[in-house]
Parts: C-alpha cells; structure tokens; sequence
C-alpha cells in the first residue's frame, strides 16, 4: 500500500523533546508519536470548539474543549449512551448542521432517547422507546423533525417524532438480525444501517418509511457514513478489514477498497462551497464537499486517510490503543481517536483501567501533521462525540440569554437516579461452576464472562424473585488483541439497566442484588468494551410471569417496563406512543 505523508518542518529534536526535569521528577522520555513542549504551557482557557461524548457506561454526556482537551461537565442522562446528535439538521458531515439549541443522545441501556438542552447543559425530557426494541444508534433527519433508530436487540428499525415522541417501528427479518450504525441521506430520501449479522447494509425509504432492499458488504460491517455531497455511503467492514463505497443513486456498491485491520468507523471533513471551513449558522448548506475520510482501526491500532475523490488510502496514523469511534473537530484541524484501551499509558486508579482521546492533528500543512497533540483519560467508556463551534452556545454571564429565546416559559431539568432499587458490591474472584440455583429464598446466578461470551447465555427467573447476580471475568486476556487490563461487561436493558450495569474486572466478582419484578424478555449484552467481538457478547434475561406464562418478545410487561421505574421520576418520561406510520 502506497503511503503519502506531507514533509515535516521539523527536526528530529523537536520531535524527541523530554519533559523538563525541573518540574517533573524522574519524568520519561515523549514518546515519538506525540507532539509536546519541553517547557510546560497551559493550554487555552477559552476553547473555539466543543465536544460532546457519549459516555458508554457511565451514564452521562461528557463536554470536552477543543483544543485544550479539558472537561468541561459532565450531564446525567441514563445507563449506557452511545450516539449523540444535535439538533438542527444532518447537513454536512457526522457533526451535521448544529443550531446550538438541543443535543439528543440514545441510551443503550434504558431504551430512550435524552434530549440535553445546550443552553442550560442539562437533561430536559426522556423519549422511552416501544419494548422490546433495544436503541444502538440514533440519526437525524434532513429536516431536523425525525430521529431514525437501529434496535439491535429486536432487528427492527424506528422513526420517532422529536416534538411528541411518536415512533414508528418497523422490521427487519429474517432472523438473527442485529442493526446497528446508521445514516440518513442528507437529501431526505434514504435511511442506510448495517446490519451486523446479515453483513449487509439496509436501505429504507423515509416516507412512507419501509425496508427497500438489502447491500451485501463485507463481513459484520460496523460504521455506515453518508458523506456531505450525498452521493456515496462508506462502510467499514470489521472482519473483512475493507470499506465498501454505495452509490446512493445506484443503490449498489461502487469499489471495495483495503484499509486496515479492525476498521470499526469513519468521519469525514466538510468544506463550504468555497472550500473554507463550513460554519452553521452562518454558511450556507448548499454545496458542501469533503475531502477525506477518517477510519478506525481498531486491531492495528491506527487512523487511516482515505481519499474521497480517488477512493484509497493515502495515510495511516498510529493511535494508541485500540481505537473504536473516531470523531472530528468542526474546522477539520483535529481528528479523534477514541481509543477502548490505555494499557501502560497512566497512573492506575483502581481496578477498572482507564480509557482515552486522542487528538492528532490532520492539518496537512502543519509541521506537526499526524501528530498526537493531546491524549487524556476519560470517564465510562468512549462511544461516538460530535463537535460543534462553541459561538453556537450562548454565553449566559455575558447577557446572552435575554437575546435568543434560550428557554420559553417553565423549562424541567431531569435527573436519573444513579442506581435503581439495587445493591452492589465485590467480593473476590469466585470460583463457584456457573448456573442457576436457589439459597435461602434468593435466586443466585453465577454466570461467567469470557472473550465473547457468557455462561449461562440464558437466564430464567420468575417474576417477584429476589436475585442475586454475580458475574466473573475468566478471561486471560481479550481475544484477538490480548491487551492485559480487560474489563468485561454485564447489563440487562430496559428496566434492569441500571440495576445491573456491571463491570467484572479481572480478580473480583461484581454482584448485583435486585427484584425482578417486571416480566418479559430482555436482551443481556456487554456494555464494557472488551475486543473486537465485543458486540458478540448478547444474552437473554426472562422474567416469567405465572398469569401471562413464559416470557417471550411478545408477552412481558411491555408498557410498564417503558416507564422505567426508578431511573426517573413519574411524569418525567415520555412514553412514546407506537404508530403506523407518518
């Protein structure tokens, strides 16, 4: 593979730089991938850019300054956050046409949709989405009014109505089914997912919304980007380590191109139609246009740069470790590793390993172009971050708030409940053969959790019971990778989310102690980042109910089990009506 890199400006000194001494005792030596100064600077109180993440597993919506990689806050949202959107529409590239006033956010865990008002910085409403259904990825429409959702835990597929959270739930047979990352045509027409077992990428319609055809790709692709011009969608295909290019007006594949081991997703610049950086808000939408795209890959621990208009690969940069999403800063100056891994990078702070961002600098004009400018730990685990420019947020100390119509009238602030009607705890490493059995009136299960895995993979208790759950890592090292700090995931999704939500590093046994006194059929998965197959990781949680009979997808206390108890307040929620269509 041909690899063309700008020539840099700089000399080999500048790059070997150490830390100064006289500051840091026994500091080592700057690794060569990362760019810093001898003398240590701060870095800029007042940031241009923002970044808002989805924090996996901790629940919460991280705000970070772009360049100083500071953290702003942190906002409370749910159980497992994967995909952040913001309002406005998706004209451009994956950071859209933001107009600065809501950020929407899936949760995994509790099958909802936040939405985060930018002006306050907090929660103002939950969506809870048909059961069972199971949220992996949300997109927004051209017109800013609809949220497509991908339910990976049901095949099926969702258009909700932000305004009154109405949802539309469609499917997509045969089974096993598991759609996954999304995309909506810029122009309104098409809404692309991959479909991670059926190694295909759907393609729907938007109105009426329906299941048009089927695009066979490569082997369980994971990331599906539409780019701005609205012509081609990109694919990365994880176990076939290619990207497969979709003609959209073809609706067919155009080139399969080689990239990288592992290649999980890809953003891409966006350029006006004067080829300066797009600003919205103060840009026009017409005539956006990209250059390149950005891939992780994940199990070669790298970036690569693909070439838009020759459809290859023409740079690759080493990240560190294991990058999943990967995101870009709203000028294109920066792109983002989001790395599930920092094996030997910090200081330990206890028995879950710390994860991080990365931000290299993709100016090619820079003398410290494919650089690691920054790398920071970050709370939870890294799933997708969108940036924005910050003038979009108004400044509320500087009299901004009485200029814009920031809130109207009575404005709710939502704050979920960190753990729901549970008690956790570790205990060492049991060695106890995992199965189901009773002690004392409680129902104990001892699952084990390896690379990909769990035993049992079914669990079966009645409603009412007391459960008491433990859950213990059997893993030497994560397969495929055999990165040493692997921390397995356990988590029940809908009511049980924030009930279970463990996470089993290696050497303790986390336990859970809950009721399970909602019936039906609940999906258990991985939230905890721990290799490449880590979607892999599924299992099923029934509650049966004596009166209703075995649970199954069909019979189970659906609409109760959408009122998520315990994670908010009554009448904090909105339940979003099932219809027809729109």
């Amino acid at each position: 593979m041909s690899i063309s890199r700008p020539i840099k400006l700089v000399s080999v000194s500048f790059l070997t730089l150490f830390v100064s001494i006289s500051s840091i005792a026994g500091a080592a030596p700057i690794p060569g991938w990362q760019n810093a100064e001898q003398d240590s600077k701060d870095a800029p109180l007042i940031d241009p850019m923002l970044l808002y993440n989805a924090g996996g597993l901790d629940g919460k919506v991280a705000v970070i300054g772009i360049p100083s990689m500071r953290t702003y806050r942190h906002i409370d949202v749910g159980v497992d956050l994967h995909e952040p959107v913001f309002s406005g529409t998706n004209a451009g590239n994956k950071n859209g046409s933001p107009d600065g006033k809501y950020l929407y956010v899936n949760d995994k865990g509790a099958n909802t949709i936040g939405i985060i008002n930018l002006q306050t910085g907090m929660l103002e409403r939950l969506i809870s989405l048909p059961l069972p259904f199971g949220v992996h990825h949300i997109a927004l429409d051209d017109t800013g009014k609809f949220l497509y959702g991908s339910g990976e835990y049901s095949g099926k597929m969702s258009k909700t109505e932000i305004s009154t959270g109405k949802t539309q739930v469609i499917d997509w047979g045969p089974a096993p089914s598991a759609p996954d990352y999304l995309d909506v045509d810029k122009k309104g027409r098409y809404v692309f997912s991959g479909n991670y077992y059926h190694s295909t990428v759907g393609v729907f319609s938007t109105n009426p919304f329906k299941f048009i055809k089927e695009i066979p790709v490569g082997k369980n692709p994971h990331g599906t980007d539409i780019i701005p011009e609205s012509t081609l969608v990109i694919v990365s295909d994880k176990l076939s380590a290619t990207m497969t290019v979709i003609d959209v007006e073809k609706l067919a594949v155009k080139k399969v191109l080689p990239t990288c081991a592992g290649p999980l997703h890809s953003v891409m610049d966006v350029y006006d139609k004067d080829g300066g950086t797009y600003e919205p808000g103060k840009d026009s939408t017409e005539g956006l246009t990209s250059k390149y795209a950005y891939e992780s890959c994940f199990v070669s621990d790298s970036n690569v740069k693909i070439d838009l208009k020759l459809l290859e690969v023409v740079d690759e940069i080493p990240t560190h470790y294991r990058t999943g999403h990967i995101a870009i800063s709203s000028d294109n100056s920066y792109v983002f590793a989001l790395n599930k891994f920092s094996t030997g990078l910090f200081s330990p702070t206890g028995v879950v390993y710390p994860v991080n961002f990365e931000m290299w600098d993709a100016r090619e004009s820079s003398p410290t172009y494919g650089k690691t400018m920054k790398i920071t730990p970050v709370d939870g685990e890294p799933h997708n971050a969108k940036s924005i420019h910050a003038y979009q947020i108004k400044r509320w100390n500087m009299g901004q708030a009485e200029k814009g119509g920031l809130i109207d009238g009575k404005t709710p602030v939502i704050d979920p409940a960190h753990r729901a009607d549970v008690r956790r705890f570790l205990i060492p490493k049991s060695n106890a053969k995992p199965g189901i059995r009773m002690v004392d009136g409680v129902k104990e299960i001892h699952v084990k959790a390896f690379s990909y895995g769990y035993i049992p993979r079914n669990i079966r208790v009645n409603k009412g019971e007391k459960v008491r759950l433990f859950v213990t890592n059997i893993d030497r090292a994560a397969g495929i990778t055999k990165n040493p700090d692997v921390t397995m995931g356990f988590t029940i999704y809908g009511p049980y989310g924030l009930r279970t939500n463990l996470a089993a590093p290696r050497g303790v046994t986390a336990v859970s102690e809950f009721v399970a006194d909602i019936s039906g059929e609940y999906a258990i998965f991985c939230q905890h980042f721990c290799g490449p197959l880590h979607l892999e990781m599924r299992g099923s949680f029934f509650v049966d109910d004596p009166d209703l009979g075995d649970s199954n997808l069909s019979v189970g206390d659906y609409a109760a089990a959408q009122k998520l108890p315990g994670l908010v307040e009554e009448g904090e929620l909105v339940i979003a009506e099932r219809v027809d269509g729109f």
